[in-house]
Parts: structure tokens; sequence; C-alpha cells
């Protein structure tokens, strides 16, 4: 279904326990309308429909969740009844897609392949985006996936058999009886990999040019499109690279007095670069974390000019004690922070807006984004406070502030009492045209 091309179906439709009438069904790029007897057509968005279950002579859809869920019977389309299907579970996939921030060209098609990927395996939907592939099984009961495109390894077809076989960080994934378009797959799933490799050894190309070459593919490794490093996986380039995302004056000294409070040289702190966008790696995105006391970790992107510290909660407070989170639990915070600014495509407003805010209407594209990205509804969950930088004094003394309470608080829903002042400067600077924390 292209842009302004709707599809017009017609047959009969009933509620579950209600008697059939005529019926058309127009499917609509950004949603679909269904006129029943002789009433007006009700509208819906794809992502009402929570289910579509079809055979040979009928088709179940249920529109939303819950006991006012409504359930309603498709029959009477005749071969038209696999359009009908396929367009809602397509237009659910695609709007899915564009709710978590993913940018879809309209003449990209949803492709029905056999897939073996986890625990689930059966027919689904597949579709190639510049940032990487997704699918779902035609099986509801489990869960849609996207693939980051850096996050592909080793990609082999056997077209004898009509096979793909996908390495990735998160296991294997299976593309079978894929007959012709084997080759076809396997060029795709290698090209998305090998264009986050070029672009992310463009970016260590840019950053770290006298670099020598066993550093700079040390680097290039493991910085792979947003991938936070510490100094132990960056190596002899961790200095250099350190360097060259610090080189404005704000973010030297934020990092440099983040560092004190962790410890110093021994702080837990970590590094990730990615482009902005797919392709272009002369616009680069750099971003670091710090490990701090009172069960925090800090995150500043510092690529966008002097903004704001944010804060996350590192250790469920009803658990911590005094000291510093485990390491293990301060690197998967990390890696899921990281992971959530990749997939909103470095907006942290989603994550931080307070709740107050995120209702208001023009803000519905974050809470679309939140419902489709589990990821970054977690990192939102996990997030403390923003710190502005306005001066280096009130940054500091709201940085200690706001350690010392983290550190003794356990209730999960309690806020830091400093940040609606915090956020007040943000809306102040936003009403004065200044340039505050951007989405």
């Amino acid at each position: 279904m292209s842009a302004g091309d709707p599809a017009v179906l017609r047959g009969e439709a009933r509620q579950a326990g209600g008697v059939p009438a005529t019926a058309t069904v127009t499917l609509r790029p950004s949603g679909f309308s269904v006129a029943v007897g002789g009433s007006a057509p009700w509208e819906a968005a794809y992502r009402d429909v929570a289910t579509v279950v079809d055979d040979d002579d009928a088709a179940l859809v249920q529109l939303g969740a819950g006991e006012s869920a409504e359930r309603w019977i498709f029959e009477r389309f005749g071969p038209r009844l696999g359009t009908l299907a396929r367009g809602l579970r397509d237009g659910r996939f695609r709007q899915w897609l564009a709710d978590g921030l993913v940018e879809l060209p309209d003449d990209e098609p949803v492709e029905l392949v056999e897939l073996e990927a986890g625990s689930g395996a059966g027919v689904g939907q597949l579709l190639y985006f510049r940032r990487g592939v997704a699918f779902a099984l035609l099986d509801e009961r489990l869960p849609r996936r996207r693939v980051r495109r850096a996050d592909i390894g080793a990609v082999v077809a056997t077209p004898g058999s009509g096979g793909v076989r996908v390495e990735t960080t998160e296991g294997p994934i299976e593309l079978l009886r894929l007959g012709q378009a084997t080759t076809s797959h396997a060029l795709r799933w290698s090209a998305l990999r090998d264009s986050a490799a070029a672009d992310i050894s463009a970016i260590v190309a840019r950053l770290v040019p006298d670099a020598p070459f066993e550093i700079r593919r040390q680097l290039a490794a493991a910085l792979r499109e947003g991938h936070p490093a510490d100094a132990a996986a960056l190596g002899a380039g961790w200095e250099a690279l350190e360097r060259a995302v610090l080189t404005e004056p704000a973010f030297a000294a934020s990092y440099a007095e983040l560092l004190t409070r962790a410890g110093g040289t021994a702080a837990s702190r970590w590094l990730a670069i990615a482009p902005e966008a797919p392709g272009v790696p002369d616009r680069i995105r750099a971003w670091f974390f710090v490990g701090l006391p009172g069960n925090l970790v800090a995150m500043e992107l510092v690529t966008e000019g002097a903004h704001a510290t944010y804060l996350f909660r590192v250790s469920p407070r009803a658990t911590f004690e005094a000291g510093a989170p485990g390491e293990e639990a301060l690197r998967a915070a990390v890696e899921e922070i990281s992971d959530a600014l990749i997939d909103a495509r470095f907006l942290r407003e989603p994550m931080a807006i307070p709740d107050a805010r995120l209702v208001e209407a023009p803000h519905l594209r974050y809470r679309l984004a939140l419902r489709a990205l589990p990821g970054l509804a977690a990192a939102r969950v996990r997030f403390v406070a923003r710190i502005v930088h306005r001066d280096p004094a009130s940054w500091a003394a709201a940085l200690d502030d706001l350690i010392a309470w983290h550190g003794s608080v356990h209730d999960e829903a309690a806020a830091w009492p400093g940040r609606s002042a915090q956020e007040s400067q943000i809306d102040e600077a936003r009403a004065g045209g200044d340039d505050p924390p951007r989405g």
C-alpha cells in the first residue's frame, strides 16, 4: 500500500455474536476505516489492532484491550480477505516502527519470510530500514524485534537450501526457504552491517587521525555505533579519544568534576560515539557516562553545546546500600541508557520530561515512542534529574545535593526536591530563546 493510494475492500462484517451486514473497509497509510450497513464509517489507527486471526473464510480482528475491546469478524471478502488481513498487519507493523522513531520510505515493502529467532519460529513480517532490520512473527504471543545494523555479525547464505543465518549480539536469526531471494536477503543484512562499520571507522579516523592503525581498528571494533566502551575495551586509544570528544570547555570541566566525585582515575566511565544518521559520519554524536556515588550514573551528550548533565538510577532504590553500585549493575544501566539514546535518535526529552508535561499535546510523539520502545521506557524509569549548565558553581552545588539525597532515599516514587528548579531553568531558557537541552 503506497502513500495516497488507499485500498477499498468490500464484504460483510459483524461484531462477535452479532448479525453480519455489508461492510466496506478502506486501508490508508495512516489508518483505516470501516463502514457497516448504512452507518457512518468509524476510524481506527493501526496501533489499535491488538489481534488479527484469519483463515480461508473469515478474519477476526480485536481492537483495543481489556473489557472495552471490540471483536469484529470480517467475512465474504473472497480473495481480498488476505489483502485485508495483511493490510492490517502490515499497517500495524509499520506504525509500530514509525511510533518508535524509525524513518521508513513509503516504497519499502513488508516482506513475509519464514524465520527462527530465539525461542520463536514461523512465518513473520520483515522490514529493512537504514538503521537495521525489524521483524514480527505472525504468532502474536511473541514479541516484535528490532536489530540494529551495528549488532549484525556474520551473515552466511546457503543458496542450495534457500537459507540465511545471521549472527547478532542477541543470538542467531535464521531465514528459511527463501528460494531465489536468498542472495538478496543476505546482501541486505551484510550491507547494513558493513555501512555501520564504515561509518564508525570514518568517525574514528576523523577524531584521532594520527593514531596508529591498530589503535584505530581497536577503537572502531569496541565503539560499534553507540556501544559504550571503557578504558579496558579501548586500550591505548582511550586517552586520545577522550581528548578528541571533550573539546568543549564546559564538557571537559563537568567531566573532570564528575570524575573527582567518582574517585578520580579509578572512576568507572565509558565513552560512546555514533553518526547522527546512517551514512553521515561527518555529523558525530559523542557521549560519556560516569558512575557516581549515591547510586547514580551521569550521562552527557557532548556534541550539541553545553546543555545539561543527565542523571540516572543504577540499582533499585529499595535494594541499594551506602557505597557504590556493583560494576555489573552499573554496566547494565549504562548499556540500557545508551541503547535507548540510539533507538530514540538522540532525543533525551522522552527520558527526562516531567510526567505533567509528557501528557501535553505537543509531546504525543514522545508518548508513542515510549510505548513502542521498551528500552526507552526503561531508561525513563531510571531517570532521576538533569542539571543545567548555567554556571559551574550552581551546577556543582546541585550535583552534590542530588548525590547526597539519592544515596539515602529508598522510595522509588520519590523525586529529588531540586528537580523542579532545574526544569524551571529549562523552561525559562526556552521562553527567553536561549539554547536549553533539546529533545
